[in-house]
């Protein structure tokens, strides 16, 4: 066995540690120290963990070798089961086509037959028999169709003859087409009020354009000249108009209008002053008092633009149809003209008074010409109402007029004619027609009797070759099974070549993931937190931002600079120490309560939580005194605040270490045996009796001097038991001389505040510290070792900072030496 030194790194130091290792070989021999028995159960659990898995991992690798068995087998079976699936489709297809062969070949001898030739014939003659029968059948339809329209028009004109009357429409109003409506409509007007409007025109509008002009074929017949109507005709039209208002003004409640001489005389009369007038459009309102004046008689007026191509009555009556429908079922926005016409206002409304109206008339005239555009005209009047005081130029003649209907007779004469020639001739039709079913019946008959025949004759000719044809069915038939049951026998193959595959790949992965090093999370593996790793955090009382705590800079585990080949044999032999991963944060549990806290002055506990890189949060620990609250800065007495001169001030952590053991590649198993908190500006040095070692321990480093950084920081120190023998004289020896003094007296009112010595003021006194929560005043004598200043210079613990890289790498490089037995360094004295 050989004794050999082995580096690791101890917060900001390398240190060196004995390791026993077997000379020859790589694997060292070590001795584990077990701190407690928590250690020794987790050291069984991790192994009942590890046989665990190892079971798992020789099951899944026995069941994967099973199901790569199955495979291969399933492989093997699914390619005889192909190999044969091959032929019997090849012997399938051969089958297949020597059974089409035997039926082309049964139907050539079928159709060659002598028999079946006559009987196929026999069938085509019939075939064209029924199809000249079924021409002559639909043709004998059609005329007999032709017939019985000609004899319902002809009845129709007998009827309308006999009733002297062509007109077989008329209009209808709709539900709400009401004299009562329309006065709230016209109220809603006078208001402005839009909505009462769109419901009318709404309500009426579902009627516009529904009803239809029923043509008449006479009226067809009798030539107009729109321009230049003869009196009959001018009366002909005024009865066609009162004929389609009366049905509607007798819903409305108004008094039906008659046509006289008289009412027709006056249309006249206003179409003849808009000619003298020369107005081819709308109201020619001087005209129309000219004929009220030459009449003696008031009249009302409806006008509609005419087209100028009507030459027959029958267009004519079409377009007076047209301009009533407009009239009054789309007639917006005031309705004027439905007002007009269908009587919407009562009687007293007519002229003011409650004189009755005794009768009603109408006329209907046209003006203008074909070059100018005529004009069809609407003219009400009525009796009292109307009767204006003067002598007229024409007395208006009430006598109502019938519609003519002389020579009816000859009509209705023509008529009856007309229809018996009709009925003739669908008598004449009917009984072509069922001649000509008779014939398709019996076309029909001899077809079905000839395909019968000729299906026997055929039945005959191929029971010759039916056996043939039977067997090569047969033959098809049965290898269509065999096909469809090696399609089978091949699918289940497959499936279960498949799970085998699923059940291999599950197997794989689920070794691959148990074969992988297990990650455990950082909560997991990082439960506990030292207080004294916690830099306090520092505000004035009523603050209302308080930084988050932090953890100082020795809190973290290092990585090792492997840019040299010195630095990577370090990283090889060395463990990197510290508490908790890199980038690890702290944050506060209950910032409420932080808050609360932050008003008034004093020192706190709080709970803080672990955030760490991973994502992974800890529980809450308490950290004592962490949160430090500085009272507020007080005021002179010129009422100005005055903010005191404070030193910067930085805490170094210092954890005494004693190694118990080495893990099983040589890195050492140490405790923390004592914790100590030095306080002081940067670059204050500490050492000698400043340096406060728990009981039962000696520094492993005598005469070593620790110095306060630019930050908060954190460091172990090697220490080793009394009983443990050195290579090096104990600190015992060391100096107690000391740049400090702490006997002087403080001045009157001077007091620790925060780590720092101030008056009764609260400015910091110059020339004084705090060391261990005591007031010392400072001295100019130079920290000194057992050794000299140049000792103690050598043993320093360095800063934060990369200063003393060269000093660390040689004592790192020292250390390594007497590893390997090259260096005299640490040799047991007797």
């Amino acid at each position: 066995m050989k004794e050999h030194k082995k580096l690791y790194k101890s917060g900001k130091l390398w240190m060196t540690a004995t390791v026993l290792a077997v000379a020859a070989g790589t694997m060292a021999t070590t001795t584990t120290a077990h701190a407690d028995t928590t250690s020794q159960a987790a050291g069984q659990a991790a192994g009942q963990v590890a046989n665990d898995r190892d079971s798992q991992i020789t099951a899944l690798q026995a069941d994967a070798k099973q199901q790569q068995a199955t495979i291969n087998d399933a492989q093997s079976q699914l390619a005889t089961q192909q190999g044969k699936l091959t032929d019997t489709q090849k012997q399938l297809d051969t089958a297949q086509t020597d059974y089409q062969k035997a039926l082309a070949e049964q139907d050539q001898a079928t159709q060659n037959d002598p028999d079946v030739q006559s009987a196929t014939t026999a069938v085509n003659q019939a075939q064209q028999k029924v199809s000249t029968a079924q021409d002559g059948a639909k043709q004998a339809a059609s005329a007999l169709s032709d017939a019985q329209s000609r004899q319902q028009q002809a009845s129709d004109e007998l009827a309308q003859a006999k009733s002297g009357n062509s007109q077989q429409t008329g209009f209808q109003l709709p539900a709400g087409y009401t004299r009562d409506n329309y006065y709230k409509l016209q109220d809603a007007l006078a208001d402005g009020n839009m909505a009462v409007r769109d419901a009318w025109d709404d309500m009426a509008g579902q009627n516009y354009m529904k009803f239809k002009y029923v043509h008449s074929a006479q009226d067809k017949q009798e030539a107009v000249d729109p321009a230049h109507l003869t009196n009959q005709q001018r009366i002909e039209i005024s009865q066609f108009v009162v004929d389609l208002l009366n049905p509607l003004r007798e819903k409305i409640g108004a008094q039906p209008f008659v046509v006289s001489q008289g009412s027709v005389d006056l249309a006249q009369a206003v179409a003849d002053q808009y000619n003298a007038d020369h107005v081819y459009g709308g109201h020619d309102y001087q005209g129309l008092n000219k004929v009220e004046v030459a009449n003696a008689r008031a009249f009302r007026e409806a006008v509609e633009g005419l087209d100028t191509s009507i030459n027959n009555m029958d267009d004519l009556k079409a377009a007076i149809f047209s301009a009533i429908d407009d009239m009054i079922f789309h007639d917006t926005p005031d309705w004027g003209h439905a007002r007009t016409l269908l009587g919407l206002l009562n009687d007293a409304d007519l002229n003011n008074e409650s004189d009755p109206v005794t009768q009603s008339y109408l006329g209907m005239s046209v003006s203008g010409d074909a070059t100018n555009g005529m004009t069809i005209h609407f003219i009400p009047t009525y009796d009292d109402v109307d009767e204006l005081e003067g002598t007229p130029a024409h007395p208006f003649d009430k006598t109502v007029i019938k519609e003519a209907q002389q020579g009816n007779s000859a009509a209705i004469k023509a008529a009856q004619d007309k229809l018996d020639k009709a009925t003739t001739d669908v008598t004449k039709a009917q009984q072509t027609k069922k001649g000509a079913d008779d014939q398709l019946t019996q076309a029909q008959a001899e077809l079905a009797a000839a395909e019968q025949s000729l299906a026997a004759v055929k039945a005959t000719a191929s029971a010759k070759t039916a056996q043939h044809v039977s067997d090569a069915k047969a033959r098809v038939t049965d290898l269509q099974g065999q096909v469809a049951d090696l399609k089978g026998a091949i699918e289940k193959t497959n499936q279960t070549l498949a799970a085998a595959q699923t059940k291999l790949d599950q197997d794989k992965q689920q070794l691959a993931d148990l074969q992988q090093p297990q990650v455990q999370p950082d909560n997991e593996k990082y439960t506990n937190l030292d207080p004294s790793l916690v830099v306090k955090v520092n505000v004035t009382a009523g603050d209302t931002n308080v930084p988050a705590p932090t953890l100082s800079a020795g809190a973290f585990i290092k990585d090792a600079d492997n840019g040299t080949a010195s630095a990577a044999l370090f990283l090889a032999l060395a463990q990197t120490n510290g508490t908790y991963p890199a980038g690890t944060k702290l944050e506060w549990a209950d910032p409420a309560k932080v808050q609360r806290d932050a008003q008034t002055a004093g020192s706190y506990d709080e709970a803080v939580i672990l955030n760490f890189p991973d994502g992974t949060k800890s529980k809450a620990f308490n950290v004592p005194g962490v949160l430090v609250v500085a009272a507020k800065p007080s005021t002179g007495d010129d009422g100005h605040q005055t903010s005191p001169t404070t030193p910067t001030e930085h805490t170094l952590t210092v954890h005494y270490i004693e190694t118990v053991g080495y893990q099983p590649m040589g890195a050492p198993i140490t405790k923390v045996v004592g914790t100590q908190i030095l306080t002081g500006k940067t670059g204050t040095d500490f050492s000698g009796t400043q340096i406060s070692l728990p009981a039962g321990y000696k520094l492993a480093m005598p005469g070593l001097t620790l110095t306060i950084s630019d930050q908060d920081d954190l460091i172990e120190v090697p220490v080793l038991s009394v009983n443990t023998p050195t290579d090096d004289h104990s600190g015992a020896g060391q100096s107690t001389g000391s740049g400090q003094n702490a006997s002087a007296q403080l001045p009157a009112g001077a007091k620790v505040v925060n780590g720092q010595v101030v008056d009764a003021n609260g400015n910091v006194l110059s020339g004084w510290t705090v060391v261990n929560g005591q007031a010392v005043k400072s001295g100019n004598a130079m920290a000194v070792s057992a050794q000299g200043p140049a000792a103690a210079s050598a043993t320093r613990l360095p800063q934060t900072s990369n200063d003393n890289s060269l000093a660390l790498a040689g004592l790192g490089a020292a250390s390594l030496l007497g590893m390997f037995g090259l260096a005299g360094l640490n040799k047991k004295r007797g």
